[in-house]
């Protein structure tokens, strides 16, 4: 029983639910005074379940569990209490969910599996559209970089740009480890992307007409969509280190998809810090769980639709999003977003002499 709760005795029964293992009540009892103190206060007199989500450690943080323990910041959403996390120890505890836990990763194919590349394909699509829709979102929602068109061009262009299909069985985004000595990948990624330039334009200056930008509207007009991608052209670095940082975090997460352990975790919150925390100028690595979201999204349609029970795979459908039409040639190949839920399962709890139980989960 806690200690100075003994009011609580008959109706409050507190358990832990981490990421990595699933823990009974007792357990609370050896957490820190100071940690059991905080989750009281925030359950205060409300009755009913909760359940306390403790982020992921692994087994080295392990050893200082109580000092980690200590340092959490707590808050209650509803009926439950979480650990506020930054953006790279959440890109991480998500991963670790995804991988040890998640069904729908556990059970996604690896390499060996005839769906691997099918599987990994889609999710890779998926992801291509939903970063690029999501850094060119980030960029440009302040509206004071449009000022800046030499910046902004290659946003447009990254915005635009033709999906990479890949290349079985293991090439699924745009390398450009050979840049700049061959330039050919490069060139693969923005052919056929006029009309995709100029759809990105048209939003652009609609945009800017609304807020009274007219002179600086007609700069972004759709006319001007051969002289948006020349700049990029002449100047491709900052456009460069955008479809870098794309494939290494796409490959990151079908690094965990596959190998599913601690490691492979450690490595893609890694792999957000390095590629997220200075994109554009920007900071991004609030994008590390969103990029996991839309994977599980993609690889729950994969389940739903039966595609995994023989092997067998459809064709990877287009992702959502889709900025371009038919000129992008997002059909061809270029070498030629739902929350997960906290995952796991507690022990169940009986309330004692048939009262009503509260419960801390």
């Amino acid at each position: 029983m806690l200690p100075g709760a003994e009011s609580l005795e008959r109706d409050c029964t507190i358990g832990l639910l981490m990421t990595d293992q699933r823990i009974g009540s007792s357990e609370f009892d050896k957490m820190p005074q100071e940690v059991r103190d905080r989750v009281l206060a925030l359950v205060a007199n409300d009755s009913g379940e909760f359940v306390l989500r403790l982020p992921f450690l692994d087994p080295k943080e392990c050893r200082k569990r109580e000092e980690i323990l200590r340092g959490l910041t707590l808050v209650r959403e509803g009926h439950v209490i979480r650990a506020v996390l930054g953006p790279q120890a959440a890109a991480r505890d998500l991963a670790a969910t995804s991988a040890l836990i998640d069904p729908v990763w556990r059970n996604a194919p690896t390499e060996r599996q005839p769906a691997y590349f099918p599987v990994w394909q889609r999710v890779s699509l998926a992801l291509q559209q939903w970063l690029r829709y999501r850094v060119a979102e980030a960029y440009f929602a302040d509206v004071a970089r449009f000022a800046d068109r030499p910046a902004a061009y290659p946003v447009i262009v990254y915005q635009a740009s033709r999906l990479c299909h890949g290349r079985p069985r293991t090439e699924f985004t745009y390398d450009l480890r050979d840049y700049p000595e061959c330039d050919t990948t490069l060139e693969a990624s923005w052919k056929m992307t006029g009309r995709g330039i100029q759809t990105v334009l048209r939003r652009i200056e609609g945009r800017l007409l609304e807020l009274g930008m007219v002179e600086l509207a007609h700069r972004y007009a759709p006319v001007w969509h051969h002289d948006v991608l020349a700049s990029v052209q002449k100047k491709p670095r900052p456009y460069v280190e955008l479809l870098t940082a794309e494939a290494a975090l796409i490959n990151a997460v079908i690094d965990l998809g596959t190998e599913r352990s601690v490691r492979a975790a450690n490595r893609f919150a890694t792999c957000v810090n390095l590629n997220l925390r200075k994109m554009c100028g920007m900071d991004l690595r609030e994008l590390g769980t969103g990029i996991l979201q839309e994977a599980t999204r993609v690889l729950h349609d994969v389940f739903d639709g039966g595609v995994l029970e023989d092997g067998d795979m459809r064709s990877a459908r287009s992702p959502n999003l889709r900025i371009g039409g038919e000129e992008n040639g997002d059909d061809r190949r270029a070498y030629g977003g739902g929350e997960v839920g906290d995952a796991g399962i507690v022990t169940d709890i009986n309330a004692r002499g048939g009262e009503p139980a509260r419960q801390l989960v």
